[in-house]
């Protein structure tokens, strides 16, 4: 698709824009007056709504699309190496992948199979990070070893002061205090499986299939465990943290309803040095819903479209991802229609979070990914079964603050 489609996709969005302000502007004419918008008015809104979100969507796939190297062919560097890569995944086995399986592959020892190509993974991994949000917010780490520790400063304030030439530091109950985190690595598996047939066709570029599967498979169950893993098993999410101001523990701010008032403590809770390069985190229903505030002083939106390519959507001037991990609130449509619209938060949630990710969330990757051929479990199917290790966890929790909507404490 060329600019000028994608221009035409960006006018779109705006039309739709400022159409959801003039409905959803009789919408509140309705509540203010009769104590309840009309079922018409609410799902009209609803569909606009659901309109500037595909558009958003659609413009967000192209622009990924245009700055995504294609993989049209074979895999050109490196080409023996590949080529025996290759020759593994269609027929197991090889006269020359045999006889040179130590110069182009790189054996995983006892458990069988191989270690996918650099060139592969690199694709792979690039490739899940132009869709995982996590991936293109924290800052990560690759590691030959199953883990990485750090050691991070308590209060997160170095110590810092003025003294005289020649004169001693003095260390005293203020001094700084240091605490080691240690982030491991696990195991994630995905296994893709093709048929036979299509393994001896030669003119199936396989390389390019698998890369496609793997990425699917990898980007969602990662992008799960970033938001809401529990730590033993899996990386440890944002939302695993407990509820304190106190080091690795994460600071929550507790609304009974979503509205302007609990968006902006939110957004002020977090330190201005984080506060500068932060990012909003919700899921797709609570994005809708965020969308319908405004600031009561100025009547001005807190949610505004990114207008101009490569532009991001914004709430109060902060960039904002939707992420299908973060907790669902209702939709508007869902709700009785002569009550009021507030919060469709039915249950205490950890909805949004706002935090500099660079800063707060740390990602890490064990060195390589391995590859084993299956052809033996499913007859007339190949498994490809293939490992990675990664691991994450906040390595600065004043980095990040989350709003909880519901029972407050």
């Amino acid at each position: 698709m060329s600019l000028t489609d994608i221009a035409c996709r960006i006018n779109d969005l705006a039309s739709s824009w400022e159409q959801f302000k003039l409905v959803n502007e009789r919408r509140l004419k309705e509540v203010e007056g009769k104590g309840y918008a009309e079922s018409a008015t609410t799902e009209q809104l609803n569909k606009i709504s659901g309109a500037i979100d595909d558009y958003k969507e659609r413009i967000e796939t192209l622009e990924t699309a245009m700055q995504r190297p294609e993989i049209n062919g074979k895999f050109e560097d490196n080409c023996f190496q590949n080529k025996a890569f290759s020759e593994y995944l269609r027929k197991g086995t090889a006269d020359n992948l045999m006889k040179y399986e130590q110069k182009a592959l790189t054996s995983t020892g006892p458990e069988g199979g191989y270690l996918i190509t650099k060139e592969i993974s690199k694709h792979i991994h690039q490739n899940i990070i132009d869709i995982s949000p996590m991936r293109q917010l924290c800052s990560s780490e690759e590691i030959s070893t199953e883990s990485i520790e750090y050691i991070i400063e308590g209060d997160d304030k170095t110590f810092v002061g003025w003294h005289e030439e020649g004169e001693e530091i003095s260390e005293d109950k203020n001094t700084q205090k240091f605490k080691n985190i240690k982030i491991t690595t696990y195991e994630l598996y995905a296994q893709p499986q093709i048929t036979q047939k299509l393994l001896d066709d030669a003119f199936v570029n396989i390389e390019a299939w698998l890369v496609d599967k793997l990425v699917e498979a990898f980007s969602a169950k990662e992008n799960e465990a970033f938001i809401k893993g529990d730590g033993k098993t899996q990386p440890q999410g944002i939302l695993s943290y407990k509820n304190s101001k106190k080091q690795g523990e994460v600071e929550q701010i507790e609304s009974e309803k979503l509205n302007s008032d609990a968006v902006i403590k939110l957004y002020y809770s977090l330190n201005e040095y984080y506060a500068k390069n932060a990012s909003f985190l919700m899921n797709r229903s609570v994005l809708q819903e965020v969308r319908l505030l405004k600031l009561e002083q100025s009547s001005q939106y807190l949610w505004q479209p990114g207008l101009s390519l490569g532009a991001k959507d914004t709430i109060m001037g902060i960039p904002v991802y939707q992420v299908a991990d973060m907790p669902a609130g209702l939709t508007s449509s869902t709700q009785n229609a002569k009550s009021k619209l507030t919060s469709g938060i039915e249950e205490s949630h950890k909805v949004i979070a706002i935090a500099n990710f660079k800063q707060a969330y740390k990602i890490v990757d064990h060195r390589g990914m391995k590859i084993l051929r299956d052809p033996f479990t499913s007859k007339g199917f190949v498994k490809l079964y293939t490992t990675k290790r990664v691991g994450g966890g906040l390595v600065n929790t004043n980095a990040i603050k989350l709003l909880k909507i519901g029972k407050t404490s």
